[in-house]
């Protein structure tokens, strides 16, 4: 009868991105259109990214409409499985109070109306359709830019970029030679994970930048420098765009998994006992927002958060009358850091050497593993007779990234099999190569030599 999501509105998403400015998005929700009933498909709303956290959404009515008592403001975060009451507010205001997602990620806004009589439109939860459809994405993507030993004279990099929201067709690769302040592009392929070489037109060691950005607009950077001679620090790849820890505060967790457990233990519980636990987050070491409180105040607290990064989260415990330490500050180190990491470790296809000669009984495997979150000794190898298993270890533990391992195989090893390389991060993700055909390390070429010569006799 009265509502109206804004999707139908004429000019409706050039309206939003003009107006798309911090702590409002200047979008406009109409309240007229017939709700949509159980069964019919919803009006299809674009997208509208934001990279602020908080915002005000202003709504209009219909001149002279005196039937509306209230305006409600609804949001589901699960896509619209389920919709909470979020914000109210009277027909004449024009607009709802602030709305602060508490996290990242997408976010249906919905509106109701009730009217004089009490009554309200949509009357049920399942007749809401989102007018609204809110990408929240306030951390910009990591980037992790490493130089490549060079080849005939030219130099190269090699990149490898991470973000949920990614758009690859933004990368820009760009090299100067320092001092200059002269960008020249790069023709690189626009993936998430590559590799260019090029021939600069100078010997001088160069700087190299990679850019590349997000759905929302959120810009990750990094820079290393290459020389005519070769990298300058092979090892060190230069992620940016994740805040990282403070050196001496706490040790980084990582995990891979979106949905993280907190355990925690409570001491010097008085008299009053408990009244609530609350969790707080940072994601830049600076910043800090409340996510929730855990009333049962037992562990573990559980949370969900928006994707991969470095969150910081501390806990404080109130007593039953109120008392308890003062919320984290601007500054203030969170009692752990957690890395979440969700992808696995990039393993290009091996290669085997089978030893000949001298070198007869050993097997030199050679691959390439990359990922932002090794540890010391990454690797696992392993054989098998059949592609599908059982496999066998190489090594008695796992060994360090180098690219290459000598095997001299002991008696009993197969004379054909297959050879898998594994590389784990500290998340625990695994990525992995396996030869497609058959390695074979029986070398060994038959021949015969006639012993002796005799009649063979009649038949």
């Amino acid at each position: 009868m009265f509502a109206r999501t804004s999707g139908s509105v004429p000019g409706f998403h050039t309206v939003a991105r003009r107006l798309l400015v911090p702590l409002s998005f200047g979008l406009l929700i109409l309240l007229s259109l017939p709700s949509v009933g159980r069964g019919q498909a919803p009006e299809e709303t674009k997208v509208t990214p934001s990279k602020e956290r908080s915002f005000r959404i202003p709504f209009t009515t219909l001149p002279n409409e005196r039937r509306l008592r209230e305006v409600q403001l609804l949001v589901s975060t699960d896509r619209g499985l389920r919709w909470t009451v979020t914000a109210t507010a009277s027909p004449e205001q024009g607009y709802f109070p602030q709305f602060t997602a508490p996290q990242d990620g997408f976010f249906w806004f919905a509106v109701r109306t009730v009217d004089t009589q009490g009554k309200s439109y949509p009357a049920t939860d399942d007749a809401l359709r989102p007018g609204l459809r809110v990408l929240v994405d306030t951390v910009a993507p990591t980037i992790a830019l490493e130089a490549l030993p060079p080849q005939n004279g030219s130099v190269g990099v090699k990149w490898d970029a991470r973000d949920e929201n990614l758009e690859p067709n933004s990368l820009r690769v760009e090299y100067q030679v320092p001092g200059t302040n002269q960008w020249t592009p790069i023709r690189a392929d626009l993936v998430a994970a590559g590799q260019v070489y090029w021939t600069p037109m100078t010997n001088a060691p160069l700087e190299v930048r990679a850019t590349i950005a997000d759905g929302v607009g959120n810009l990750g950077k990094a820079t290393v420098m290459v020389g005519a001679a070769g990298p300058v620090n092979p090892n060190n790849p230069n992620p940016v765009a994740q805040p990282q820890p403070n050196p001496g505060g706490p040790p980084v967790r990582f995990v891979n998994s979106k949905r993280i457990s907190l355990n925690y233990k409570i001491d010097d519980v008085g008299p009053s006992g408990v009244s609530t636990v609350e969790l707080w987050y940072t994601q830049d070491g600076r910043g800090w927002q409340k996510y929730g409180e855990d009333q049962r105040h037992q562990p573990p607290f559980v949370i969900d958060v928006h994707g991969e990064g470095v969150y910081g989260f501390t806990l404080l415990v109130r007593s039953g009358v109120g008392l308890g330490e003062r919320a984290p500050q601007p500054g203030d180190a969170p009692q752990v850091w957690v890395e979440v990491d969700l992808t696995k470790p990039l393993v290009r296809p091996i290669s085997v050497e089978v030893g000949q000669g001298p070198a007869t009984g050993t097997l030199t495997v050679n691959w390439t593993a990359s990922d932002k979150n090794f540890g010391p000794q990454p690797i696992t190898l392993s054989y098998a007779e059949n592609i599908e298993g059982p496999w066998t270890a190489i090594t008695p533990a796992p060994v360090e990234n180098n690219g290459r391992y000598l095997w001299r195989m002991p008696p009993g090893v197969p004379y054909q099999f297959h050879v898998k390389v594994e590389a784990a991060d500290k998340a625990g993700n695994i990525g992995a190569a396996q030869t497609t055909s058959l390695v074979k390390v029986d070398l060994a070429k038959p021949k015969s030599i006639i012993m002796d010569v005799a009649p063979a006799g009649a038949k």
